[in-house]
C-alpha cells in the first residue's frame, strides 16, 4: 500500500542530503519512518514544506517530496500549495494520507482538495489547548514590558504568537472534524479529539525514541552530578515554564547552595543566555533578581548523545510545561531513568505514576516543585526506586518492534 506522510519538518536523512540542519522536534518520526519503510507491503513517501522549488528525492526505501514555501506556508493557510499537492497525488497515488501534527496549516489545502481520501491523523501538541496556556500566567504588563526591538518591528512577540496560535486552533478543529481515523498516545488527546469528532476511530500507538537511546547506559545515582537539574528547553518560551523552574530553584538553593540547573537555550555563550526574544529577556531579568547567576547554565543545541549525556549527569529532570501532551523529553528521561518531575498538565499523567515512577505538581506551584526536587536530592532510596520504576514502564512503551507493528496494523485496518 502507498502511504503518504505529511510532516512539519525536514527529517534527518533528507536534511543530510540537502546539506542543512534539522530541528530537534519530531525526531521520533525518523526512526519510525525507517522501520515502517522496510515493511514489504508498504511504500512510504514523506512530504514537507522546504525551499523554493518542488523536488522529488529518493533515499533508500523512502520517497521525499519538497513542497516550495517558507514559514508563512506553515503559519497561515496557503491555497497555492494545492498545485504541488496535485503533483504529489499524481506521482505517488497514496492510498492513505497520514497527517502528522495539527500545529501548522500546510496540510489543510491537501485535505480540502482531496476530501474523499483515507486520512489518519497523529496529533502531537493540542493547539486548541496549548493556545490558551501560551503565555503561561505572565501578566499583560510583563508581556508588553519584556519585548525586544525585533519583536516590536516584526510584531512577532509573545502576544502575537498567542493570537496566531488561537487562530490556528480553528484549523486544528477542521482537520479533526474531517478525519475518520486518528492515532495518539494519551487519554487526554483521545478525549479532546472525540469531543470534536465522536465518530473518530482512535488507535493508541506509542512512538519510538531516537536510536541512540536504546543502547545508552542507564542513569545511576552514584555517577550523576549531585544537586543538578535538567530543565531542557523550558527557558525558550513561556509555555515551557522556565520561569517556574527559576522560582523553584531559588527555594531549593536555601537548602542546597550548590544546586545547578541546566537549560537548553536558543543561543548561549559560555553558559550565559543570549537574549533573542522577550521571554529570554524576562528569564535573564529573573535570574538577576533572584541572584541565580551561579546556579544556572545555558547550553546550546545538543545532538542526541549530548542529550543522553546531560540526562545521565543530572540528579533530576524537570518538565514544567503549562500544557503538554506527551513530552518527548520526559519519555527520553524515563527511558534513561533520570528521576523526573512534571507539571500535572495534559497527557503527562499517562507517563508517570505520582510517587512511584516520578512526581507531579501543578504548573504554578513552584513551592511544591522545589519540595519534590529536594526530596529526590536527599533520599537516595527514593531516587533509585523512581528511576527503576520509570525504566520498567518506559521500556514497555518504547518497544520498537511492537510500536512499528502497531502502526502497520493500523494502516492494514484502515485500508481494509
Amino acid at each position: 500500500m502507498n502511504i503518504l506522510w505529511i510532516v512539519i519538518m525536514v527529517l534527518p536523512d533528507l536534511a543530510k542530503a540537502l546539506g542543512i540542519q534539522t530541528g530537534s522536534s519530531g525526531t521520533w518520526m525518523f526512526e519510525l519512518s525507517k522501520s515502517i519503510s522496510q515493511s514489504e507491503n508498504i511504500n512510504l513517501a514523506i512530504a514537507c514544506v522546504y525551499g523554493k522549488e518542488f523536488k522529488k528525492i529518493q533515499l533508500e526505501e523512502i520517497t521525499y517530496y519538497l513542497i516550495p514555501g517558507g514559514s508563512k506556508s506553515f503559519m497561515f493557510y496557503n491555497k497555492s500549495l494545492i498545485r504541488y499537492w496535485n503533483q504529489v497525488e499524481d506521482d505517488f497515488k497514496p492510498e492513505i494520507v497520514h497527517i502528522h501534527g495539527t500545529e501548522y496549516t500546510h496540510s489543510i489545502s491537501y485535505l480540502r482538495n482531496y476530501p474523499d481520501k483515507k486520512y489518519v491523523l497523529s496529533i502531537q501538541g493540542v493547539v486548541s489547548k496549548i493556545s490558551k496556556s501560551h503565555t503561561a500566567d505572565l501578566t499583560i504588563r510583563e508581556l508588553l514590558h519584556y519585548r525586544t526591538l525585533k519583536e516590536n518591528l516584526h510584531l512577532n512577540g509573545m502576544i502575537e504568537r498567542k493570537i496566531l496560535s488561537l487562530k490556528n486552533s480553528r484549523y486544528e478543529r477542521e482537520i479533526i472534524s474531517k478525519m475518520s481515523y486518528a492515532t495518539g498516545r494519551t487519554d487526554w488527546d483521545k478525549a479532546f479529539m472525540l469531543s470534536i469528532n465522536p465518530n473518530l476511530k482512535y488507535y493508541r500507538c506509542y512512538y519510538n525514541l531516537r536510536d541512540e537511546f536504546y543502547n545508552a547506559k542507564k542513569w545511576e545515582l552514584v555517577t550523576c552530578e549531585k544537586h543538578t537539574i535538567y530543565a531542557s528547553t523550558s527557558a525558550q518560551t513561556p509555555l515551557k515554564g522556565g520561569h517556574i523552574v527559576l522560582k523553584a530553584l531559588d527555594l531549593v538553593r536555601r537548602r542546597y547552595p550548590d544546586v545547578k540547573a541546566y537549560f537548553l537555550a536558543p543561543k548561549a555563550i559560555e553558559g550565559k543566555l543570549v537574549i533573542t526574544s522577550g521571554y529570554t529577556k524576562y528569564i535573564s531579568k529573573l535570574i538577576r533578581e533572584l541572584d541565580l547567576e551561579d546556579n544556572v547554565e545555558f547550553l546550546n543545541r545538543l545532538d542526541t548523545n549530548g542529550v543522553i549525556g546531560i540526562m545521565q549527569k543530572s540528579n533530576v529532570c524537570v518538565i514544567p510545561s503549562a500544557c503538554e501532551n506527551a513530552s518527548a523529553t520526559l519519555r527520553e528521561a524515563i527511558h534513561i531513568g533520570t528521576p523526573s518531575i512534571a507539571a500535572f498538565r495534559g497527557g503527562m499523567t499517562d507517563l508517570l505514576e505520582d510517587g512511584k515512577s516520578g512526581f507531579f505538581y501543578d504548573f504554578p506551584d513552584y513551592e511544591l516543585l522545589a519540595y519534590r526536587i529536594c526530596e529526590i536530592f536527599e533520599n537516595p532510596v527514593l531516587a533509585n526506586s523512581i528511576s527503576n520504576n520509570a525504566i520498567s514502564f518506559a521500556e514497555k512503551i518504547h518497544d520498537r518492534k511492537k510500536n512499528t507493528k502497531d502502526f502497520i496494523s493500523m494502516y492494514d485496518d484502515i485500508i481494509n
